[in-house]
């Protein structure tokens, strides 16, 4: 289990925060979950987008051990 997998874990009180959740604490710069899913399914992201059940209403959430391979994919990138 990853260092950053455990702090997210003790950040977050769900293992699956919502779209809106994660793209506000991460990605304030986008300013819309439309942009923010846009730039997920374009690959631009590299994120998996997750609904809990299939009605159409339901939000979409990411899970905690997908962001954190994502953060730490990005900090060795940016090392």
């Amino acid at each position: 289990m990853s260092k950053t997998l455990d702090q997210l874990r003790n950040q977050w009180t769900t293992p699956c925060p919502t779209l809106t959740a994660v793209r506000e604490h991460y990605f304030p710069h986008i300013k819309t979950d439309r942009r923010f899913r846009e730039l997920i399914q374009k690959g631009e992201i590299n994120l998996t987008l997750k609904k809990l059940h299939s009605s159409t209403r339901a939000q979409y959430v990411i899970y905690l051990h997908d962001l954190a391979d994502y953060l730490d994919q990005q900090h060795k990138q940016t090392a």
